[in-house]
């Protein structure tokens, strides 16, 4: 069986969840969150590892994933420092160098269950209308615009909304803002192409159709009767278009498209298929094993520079591209 260890730096939501039975193998293949001294692939999430990782592994076989948005100045690890790795997975392609492979993040959903309990979830009521679980964090320029945008909704009281998470009132599971809910804002911290996370993901697991602001191109990846686009760059127009939205209520003729969006996270674009996918795709080579170190993240001259500039620049209010 092919062991695929997971280098990350964070420690919730568990990632092991995400496969049947919480046994961390998908489809024959094995994945390892502690990675052994040995192992056939190694992935790292996102290149900012704070100390070295020393590993037995085939030196073709050590990729990163990326799964943050990419901000000059915030996240330059996106782009520099990437000699270790044979295989970039990436929203955000810097070159056209070989190594780099055109990859939505596969971030993992938030919503408190199992890959197992969400397969077997049945349509469930929906007694409530919209709902809104929106975070607090207020560093990036896209973070700003979605507080902003709270900030209109919650002047105007002629919106029934429900708002739920850290910048409004906390819930200890997301499940319970979205599931009772046929509409659910989704609203991404950044708007590129091929970058979409759990905040539409934890929608459809939900059976809430998202109202959302995000992705530019997310009917690459998913039907588009499953999700309603806003555009929160203009805060009134897009309010407008949530009254539209829930005063025309079409969520049972949605329905459809979102069990086949739901069906593509969770057996499709998710961490473990999505890997599996892409390590069953390579050709087979018989590559031997060696004792490698990744060492941890260090900005180059170049990136702390940037760093300067972006703090600079956001402690003067300046726009940041």
């Amino acid at each position: 069986m092919i062991t695929v260890g997971i280098v990350k730096d964070w420690d919730w939501p568990d990632l092991l969840r995400q496969t049947p039975g919480e046994k961390g193998v998908w489809e024959g293949i094995r994945f390892v969150l502690s990675p052994e001294q040995t192992c056939d692939f190694l992935v790292v999430l996102n290149n900012k590892m704070k100390t070295e990782t020393r590993i037995q592994c085939p030196p073709d076989n050590i990729w990163c994933l990326m799964q943050e948005p990419y901000m000059k100045g915030h996240t330059d690890w996106m782009v520099e420092k990437l000699d270790s790795y044979s295989k970039v997975l990436t929203h955000h392609v810097p070159s056209t160098l070989p190594k780099f492979t055109l990859s939505q993040p596969a971030v993992s959903w938030h919503v408190n269950k199992t890959f197992d309990q969400l397969v077997a979830l049945e349509i469930s009521a929906k007694p409530k209308t919209l709902s809104w679980v929106v975070g607090n964090a207020g560093d990036l320029p896209g973070h700003r615009k979605r507080l902003a945008f709270l900030e209109y909704i919650q002047k105007n009281s002629s919106l029934d909304i429900d708002l739920f998470g850290r910048a409004v009132q906390f819930i200890e599971d997301k499940w319970d803002g979205l599931a009772p809910y046929k509409y659910s804002l989704a609203i991404e911290n950044s708007s590129s192409s091929d970058y979409w996370t759990e905040k539409i993901a934890d929608c459809f697991l939900s059976w809430s159709v998202p109202i959302y602001y995000g992705c530019t191109n997310l009917e690459n990846y998913f039907p588009p009767d499953s999700f309603i686009k806003i555009n929160i760059d203009s805060p009134r127009e897009a309010f407008e278009s949530v009254k539209a939205i829930v005063a025309g209520d079409n969520w049972e003729k949605r329905l459809p498209a979102l069990k086949e969006a739901r069906d593509r996270v969770l057996h499709q674009y998710q961490l473990f298929p999505h890997l599996s996918r892409l390590i069953r795709s390579q050709p087979e080579k018989d590559l031997k094993p060696e004792n490698l170190v990744l060492p941890a993240y260090r900005r180059s001259q170049k990136a702390a520079i940037n760093h300067f500039f972006y703090k600079v620049l956001k402690f003067f209010g300046f726009p940041l591209q």
